[in-house]
């Protein structure tokens, strides 16, 4: 095998001028998140189902056949759009993959609908808790989540949890945020092994699984650096065996955003630094011990978010002072009853009739907050009045804000569409009352 950093730089090589200065700027944190227009994104989505069309399969049809409102979502499309840069042909075929891998892996049953964290084992939750991958509290500087890879744990486990765990932490909590499908994600590989300390390390066909899975979620790595320890007792050429396999299984464009680097744990937590990586909430110590503090702070947060029925006062209020409106009464500690037994959260937006959903305090901001759109919404022509919906939905969603529904006792996102149609009403209801 040849060495990864010939490898690497051979590849670099093989680029044009504005390709090399693309990827270097990436790598070192001053490159630019993908720009959209409504009009570039109608006909990204046009092109895409045009493509869709030629090339949809038998777990296509499937899906669409179990709940055809979740494959043909816009918002589930873009995701796949965002990660290839508005791509169609390469979007079409990684949502397929996509779907085949999520079939084999939670079953065909759940191809077409979200998976929670209910859809996971014992086994695959221990997994996401151990410190495989982790994400980092901070952003760099170009405002890009960092998700870590600690080589002590690849070996755990079988690759069907391997598979289930990445799905969780890159689909159901990365790919869903905007500045994610824009930006992209920084990923870092970390050898956190002692000097001699002997570690399980997955197999060939292990690996290759991995990888392909890995590249069949629509989230975009921007920059992959790969921190080895050096010095006595170091694991440095048993991680560059592993990485060297992997480097050549990745895309082309990852493979031209990849940096290795060398040192102590404080050397390469400062050749971080130095591509943008915050050192405040790294979560490896200067002794190259886990940090605990912070290790699964990530997800506790997310499985609070992901729980309607938990309490979140405090990530509640952050996320109204965001919308920068109150509700009427001022009162924000005041929650409505409700006859399920599960109280939604309050800054979110619930679809139903009646005085109680009325008085729920997402849906009383929502109101104050659609009022600074109204004016627009009503002087456009009617063709043009869904780019309104979409911006407000992409808007609130941007600020952590859902639409749910109540399905067998429990609160439920709403799809795009759904949503849309909610803001679509609402501003009609606010034209009616004007007139009143």
């Amino acid at each position: 095998m040849e060495p990864i950093e010939g490898f690497l730089a051979s590849e670099m090589n093989k680029l044009s001028v504005q390709e090399r200065s693309n990827a270097l700027d990436d790598v070192h944190c001053v490159g630019d998140e993908l720009e959209e227009t409504p009009e570039m994104i109608e006909e990204a989505l046009a092109e895409f189902d045009e493509v869709l069309q030629r090339e949809m399969n038998s777990i296509y049809k499937m899906a669409v056949k179990q709940n055809r409102e979740y494959v043909e979502d816009p918002e589930f499309r873009l995701k796949f759009l965002r990660a290839n840069l508005h791509d169609a042909g390469k979007s079409v075929r990684q949502m397929l993959d996509f779907l085949r891998y999520k079939a084999t892996y939670f079953g065909n049953e759940k191809v077409a609908r979200d998976i929670t964290l209910d859809d996971l084992n014992e086994e695959d939750k221990k997994l996401l808790l151990l410190g495989l991958q982790h994400i980092q509290e901070g952003r760099d500087r170009m405002g890009r989540f960092i998700l870590y890879y600690f080589n002590r744990y690849m070996g755990v486990g079988t690759v069907d949890t391997h598979v289930r765990a990445m799905y969780y932490i890159k689909f159901n909590i990365l790919a869903r945020i905007p500045s994610v499908q824009k930006k992209g994600i920084v990923s870092c590989y970390y050898d956190i092994t002692k000097p001699g300390e002997t570690v399980p390390m997955p197999g060939f066909n292990f690996l290759v699984t991995i990888l392909k899975f890995f590249v069949s979620i629509p989230v975009r790595s921007t920059a992959f650096h790969s921190c080895l320890r050096a010095g006595e007792g170091a694991n440095v050429a048993l991680n560059k065996f592993y990485l060297g396999m992997a480097y050549k299984l990745f895309p082309h464009n990852l493979r031209i955003r990849t940096r290795i680097h060398y040192g102590t744990d404080l050397e390469l937590q400062y050749q971080l630094q130095g591509h943008g990586i915050p050192s405040d909430t790294f979560p490896v110590d200067g002794d190259g011990n886990m940090r605990k503090d912070i290790q699964n702070a990530w997800f506790h947060k997310h499985q609070a978010m992901e729980s309607p029925n938990t309490k979140l006062s405090e990530i509640e209020r952050q996320k109204w002072d965001e919308l920068r409106i109150r509700d009427g009464s001022g009162d924000s500690d005041t929650t409505p009853a409700y006859s399920s037994p599960i109280n939604p959260p309050r800054h979110d937006i619930l679809l139903g009739r009646g005085r109680t959903m009325q008085r729920h305090p997402g849906n009383v901001c929502f109101r104050e907050y659609l009022k600074q759109f109204s004016r627009e919404y009503d002087e456009s022509q009617r063709n043009l009045r869904r780019r309104i919906l979409v911006k407000v939905r992409e808007d609130l969603k941007s600020k952590g804000i859902r639409f749910l529904h109540e399905r067998d006792g429990r609160w439920v996102e709403c799809s795009a569409a759904e949503a849309e149609k909610t803001i679509g009403q609402a501003f009609r209801n606010q034209r009616r009352t004007k007139k009143e």
